[in-house]
């Protein structure tokens, strides 16, 4: 895998009310990390994701945030996202995916910091954390306690102040320095700016009035915030006299937002939803009607969740019916997290424990579809059936066909409706792989096979990456022979990423990503080569041509040393012919084993040749796999091989699990042509697991070899890279014997070598 030494944000929702949105914790992830392939995307659509928002869907993914479920919706229903609409909603996952917001308030903050050092005769600005940590019983919880139009606000009113009143002047000085004490409540504490002396200029004490009431909103002083912006309201000399009333409101929809318990703060939100009605109705308050209205829409969200729940899916199911589609389609999947707990969207609201489900929670459609669609259970599957026999859609064959299974009376029906979709639909990748299957799951592999190749070869350009390896992993499991398996297990990563917080994100930007995207092995695909074909097959594989050359050396090295190590001595010598064209560094190691008499010979000469080149091993890798040179030892240990290669593919994809909605192991699949050599493949690979971790086993070859064979040169070095191992490599709770045991019969038996000297220590 790519080493990537980075931090990045995570999202972990707070549950927190503010201005506008639900907002993040913030925490840190600290690499090092490794980049590897995604061969199909989970949590989100492929990228870029305006494709998606257009219209490509690629398979519809159960374990996809809601968001991408809406714009799938949509598109499904022949009501695809017009452009404003899908602008606005890749603008949300782009705020979802990036932490934007976070980005927009570190500018906003460095702004003001840099508008504020034009003032002469202050001291260093304070650091400010916009963040603010409380505590609930319980909880732990983090919210953006001052968001970027405060800095945007405080920086034009203090240019302005300047312009005014002269930047050097003993007024602007005062007013900075009693804005920083309004911002020092943004993370912590109650520091309130002093009150203005009666003998200042009129603007100096409204602005003062001003800053006291921040300053108490910022600091969690709510009710005297409230009362402080109810008096500038009433100031007529104040300039900020018309935003007063908003502010105020603002105040009591934060009191309610943050109270211990809902139930709590429902007088506060009511007091809020009272005062923001009457500046809507005011028309001399025109200038904060747009952000009244905001403020409404949140406090709706709080008082009446259901009722708002409807009436966001209503508009944002109908093209151009949302006035403000982001947000409500952000404030739509917020409202459905609160309802279920279910934590499905990068950024938005998620709790271990589901909450009771209201029962009119579904009576609109597309929450219908939504929910039922990302629903593994059987009660969810005969309910998308009941309701695509009753309307005949096709978001609703979409959500039958991928909870059916090919056992079901009615798998019949839905095959022969998938089949007249039109392959231009939005639908048909997703009708595709389902289908198929269907038609695996009731043993109807021939037609399997045909749907597969007529889609891969005339409408290929139709599936996503995730699609298309969702294809081509199908099709390698219905493989007749050695090369279709081949053509169909090496695929193009749908991208790179170091997944280190679970997102997905690409790691676009990593001077470490190929260029071009390589041909690699899924895990499926490497789990057969490892758990399910015998050594001389490997062997044969290891010889196609259809194998890009990075995977025909990862199989070539896999053949040679998993036969050595079964001592399969005809298929070994096979594969060192072809493994010393691709590494011609090893021809005389693979000669020495070539002319080894015995079998302890050849053993020792495959360990010798191991211990040398820590990147071989038995198994072919998942993704991009080691990247370290074969000779070199890598630094993060991926050297030699552990006991068993990688966990089998465990259910996740498309077609999901059962029961709890999460994906459940299933049993590997194997492509028929290896159907009667599964015997031989289990034995060959239970053998391979018996011998261990790779140090334990080479320290046990190289103490046996020396025992017998003390006067070979090659004993005390592999005593020495023995130990080496057994620090580099994959260990165990018998590694340290086994270290200690090597590093004792070099100092015994070689003590005035080079190696001994260089070995300084052993290793648990």
């Amino acid at each position: 895998m790519i080493l990537r030494n980075s931090c990045k944000a995570l999202v972990a929702l707070a549950l927190i009310l503010s201005v506008s949105f639900m907002l993040p914790q913030r925490t840190q992830a600290c690499g090092p990390f490794f980049t590897d392939a995604i061969f199909v995307y989970s949590k989100h659509p492929d990228f870029p994701l305006e494709n998606f928002a257009a219209g490509k869907l690629g398979v519809v993914t159960p374990g996809w945030a809601r968001s991408y479920l809406v714009a799938a919706f949509r598109n499904l229903a022949g009501n695809p996202l017009t452009e404003t609409e899908a602008k606005a909603i890749k603008s949300l996952w782009d705020d979802r995916l990036s932490n934007s917001w976070d980005s927009h308030v570190d500018d906003s903050i460095k702004n003001w910091t840099d508008a504020r050092k034009k003032v002469p005769g202050l001291a260093e600005p304070p650091p400010i954390n916009a963040y603010r940590n409380r505590e609930k019983p319980h909880e732990y919880e983090s919210f953006l306690n001052c968001q970027q139009d405060a800095f945007e606000n405080a920086q034009a009113a203090l240019n302005e102040r300047a312009k005014r009143l002269g930047a050097d002047s003993q007024a602007v000085r005062d007013w900075a320095s009693a804005q920083d004490k309004v911002f020092a409540n943004c993370g912590e504490g109650k520091v309130i700016p002093e009150a203005a002396r009666p003998d200042q200029d009129s603007l100096i004490r409204a602005d003062r009035a001003y800053q006291i009431a921040a300053a108490n909103f910022y600091a969690t002083n709510f009710d005297a915030a409230t009362q402080q912006f109810d008096l500038i309201a009433k100031d007529a000399s104040s300039p900020w006299r018309e935003q007063a009333p908003y502010l105020a409101a603002r105040s009591m929809l934060r009191k309610g937002s943050l109270a211990d318990k809902e139930e709590d703060g429902r007088p506060a939100l009511a007091d809020a939803e009272t005062r923001l009605n009457a500046i809507l109705k005011d028309k001399s308050a025109t200038a904060s009607h747009h952000a009244s209205a905001r403020l409404l829409n949140l406090v709706g969200l709080r008082l009446h969740p259901e009722e708002r729940l409807h009436e966001i899916a209503h508009a944002i199911a109908r093209k151009d019916s949302s006035t403000n589609f982001k947000q409500d389609v952000w404030d739509y999947t917020v409202l459905l997290d609160k309802f279920l707990g279910d934590g499905s969207e990068e950024g938005e609201a998620g709790t271990a424990s589901k909450p009771k489900q209201p029962a009119g929670l579904t009576s609109d459609e597309l929450t219908d579809w939504v929910l039922t669609f990302e629903d593994q259970s059987p009660a969810a599957a005969a309910h998308s059936l009941a309701q695509w026999e009753k309307s005949k859609t096709l978001p609703w064959l979409v959500a039958a066909i991928s909870k059916s299974n090919g056992q079901q009376a009615r798998a019949n029906a839905l095959l022969g409706a998938a089949a007249n979709v039109d392959h231009n639909s939005p639908a048909f990748p997703s009708l595709t792989f389902h289908s198929v299957r269907l038609l695996m799951e009731s043993n109807r592999a021939g037609e399997a096979r045909m749907l597969l190749d007529k889609a891969l070869a005339t409408d290929r350009a139709k599936f996503t990456p995730s699609a298309l390896n969702l294809l081509l992993g199908q099709r390698m499991n219905l493989a007749q022979n050695l090369d279709e398996f081949v053509q169909s297990a090496q695929r193009v990563p749908a991208g790179l990423s170091d997944d280190n917080d679970g997102r997905e994100i690409p790691d676009e930007e990593s001077k470490d990503t190929p260029k071009t995207p390589q041909l690699l092995f899924d895990r499926d695909g490497a789990n057969v080569f490892n758990r399910g074909m015998p050594v001389a097959l490997i062997k044969d594989a290891a010889r196609s041509k259809l194998l890009a050359p990075n995977l025909r050396r990862d199989v070539t090295q896999a053949a040679f040393l998993r036969a050595a190590l079964l001592d399969d001595k005809a298929t070994a010598i096979q594969s060192a012919a072809l493994l010393q064209e691709i590494y011609p560094q090893l021809r005389d190691f693979l000669s020495t084993y070539e002319k080894a008499a015995t079998p302890e010979a050849r053993r020792f000469a495959a360990a010798f040749l191991s211990l040398k080149f820590p990147g071989l091993r038995p198994y072919v890798s998942t993704g991009v796999g080691r990247t370290s040179a074969l000779e070199e030892v890598d630094s993060y240990r991926d050297n030699w091989w552990c006991a068993e290669p990688p966990p089998p593919l465990s259910g996740a994809g498309a077609d999901g699990g059962e029961g709890d909605g999460k994906p459940k192991p299933k049993p590997m699949p194997v492509p028929e042509f290896l159907k009667l050599s599964q015997s031989l493949a289990a034995t060959q690979f239970a053998a391979l697991q018996a011998l261990g971790v790779a140090p334990n086993y080479l320290c046990r070859i190289a103490i046996e070899w020396t025992d017998k064979n003390p006067d070979d040169p090659r004993s005390p070095e592999a005593l020495h890279l023995a130990v080496r191992s057994t620090r580099y490599g994959c260990t165990d709770d018998q590694t340290g014997r086994w270290s200690k045991a090597a590093y004792d019969l070099l100092h015994r038996k070689y003590p005035n070598t080079t190696w001994a000297r260089n070995t300084k220590y052993w290793f648990k």
